[in-house]
């Protein structure tokens, strides 16, 4: 494919494909961001106030991370998967009250309140004989601590409808009323079973890996001031039922609700996202506060004063139900990253009815502190907790190669035909 690639026709075609997204979208979004240009330079942009890196915290606190990897395809037998996971929970305590800043808490202490960190597991998954929803339900069921599915459900639809639903008997008279049957087991809210791919099966199951360590922190004795995981707060809804497809939905909410009575604030950081004209708010910030300056950018939705932003107004989940989202960075080396908030928890500790002034106060405090958990040069402004976490649940290509070399050995032990568990297209070294 070399030799195509390198053709004039291959750039020809690319210039097509860029004329098209220009045409077709970019002049549009273009457009839009104008309506919103001076609203978010105005009223949404901030800069950070730091504080100084001899800074001497009237009260330490401790900040837990989780992150979690994994792979659907550490074994393939005919038309059985074996996934891996792994996860890895970081607690860092600010410390400083001496100069050793975000200090681990002791690993034994830890692993007694969460169990072994980093933490590693398998399960397998049968997508072909009809078994999928059953199985992935299985599987969830397993992972997950919380047993009971009806206390599962019921954060969900007590924050969505903003209290009217507090137990399950509330679910009669109302639109959810007649599938309150289906919300009493677990492979009942698996309401997307026709899209059960590998992939979409293995995702669920990460996220449940992932929810469930953060459930054990919350549970634990810890008593972080901040819990960060991975990702954004997106619950994907269904769209007649109102509810979520997938049962990490309710679990994310399961988990912002024990937060809260905890006292703990639960926040998501994504890397990698597709919030629109995410580089020109960027620009827009350097212009107002500098180059080298730390900033933030709320992004309303359209029951906060002033509406949601013309840029997001058409694209599903920006914003995310049931959470705040904001802009950030902490570094003039990186592109902005995006954090999401649990909005019940925004609304009762940062938001300030008709008062802006307050609520932006109320902001910058907060991320004063998210910037001092960021101060790694490794990482270029993410925080340290999560970057530690990253780094200690992540496989390596070395590592799969190795599980999967232990796969084989462990089915011979155990008198199991020798076959081969990689993809077939390895025998063809394809």
């Amino acid at each position: 494919m070399l030799e195509k690639i390198l053709t004039e026709k291959f750039r020809q075609t690319l210039r097509m494909v860029f004329t098209d997204i220009e045409n077709q979208i970019n002049r549009r979004d273009e457009e839009e961001f104008a309506k919103d240009e001076l609203r978010i330079k105005e009223d949404l942009l901030s800069q950070v106030e730091t504080y100084p890196a001899d800074v001497l915290l009237d009260e330490d606190f401790l900040v837990a991370a989780v992150d979690g990897s994994g792979t659907d395809s550490l074994a393939v037998y005919d038309d059985v998967r074996v996934h891996l996971l792994s996860t890895s929970t970081v607690v860092l305590d600010t410390n400083t009250c001496s100069e050793n800043l975000f200090s681990p808490v002791d690993r034994s202490a830890l692993e007694r309140e969460v169990g072994e960190q980093p933490y590693i597991d398998a399960h397998w998954h049968s997508g072909v004989r009809g078994d999928a929803r059953k199985k992935l339900a299985e599987t969830l069921v397993n992972v997950y601590p919380l047993k009971d599915i009806v206390d599962l459900i019921l954060p969900f639809f007590r924050d969505f409808t903003n209290g009217r639903i507090n137990s399950y008997s509330d679910l009669a008279g109302t639109e959810y009323g007649k599938y309150a049957p289906r919300l009493k087991e677990m492979e009942s809210l698996i309401s997307r079973e026709q899209i059960l791919t590998n992939p979409t099966v293995h995702e669920e199951i990460r996220k449940a890996s992932e929810y469930a360590a953060i459930r054990k922190v919350l549970m634990s004795n810890i008593r972080p001031r901040y819990v960060l995981i991975d990702g954004a707060m997106s619950v994907f809804m269904h769209f007649v039922r109102h509810y979520p497809s997938m049962p990490t939905g309710f679990m994310l909410r399961d988990l912002c609700e024990l937060a809260r009575k905890n006292d703990v604030i639960l926040c998501a950081v994504s890397k990698n996202h597709t919030i629109p004209f995410a580089h020109k708010i960027a620009k827009m910030a350097r212009e107002k506060f500098g180059e080298g300056a730390k900033w933030f950018c709320h992004l309303p939705c359209k029951d906060d004063p002033g509406g949601g932003l013309h840029i997001y107004e058409d694209r599903t989940y920006i914003p995310p139900m049931l959470a705040v989202p904001y802009l950030f960075s902490f570094s003039r080396d990186n592109r902005p990253s995006r954090i999401d908030f649990d909005r019940i928890w925004w609304l009762q500790n940062v938001f300030v009815p008709d008062d802006p002034h307050a609520t932006r106060e109320n902001e910058k405090a907060l991320f004063r502190e998210l910037e001092f958990m960021s101060r790694d040069a490794r990482w270029y402004g993410y925080p340290v907790p999560l970057a530690l976490a990253h780094e200690s649940c992540k496989l390596s290509y070395e590592d799969l190669r190795l599980a999967r070399e232990i796969c084989q050995d462990v089915r011979t032990e155990m008198g199991y035909d020798n076959k081969k568990s990689e993809p077939l297209r390895a025998d063809y070294d394809l």
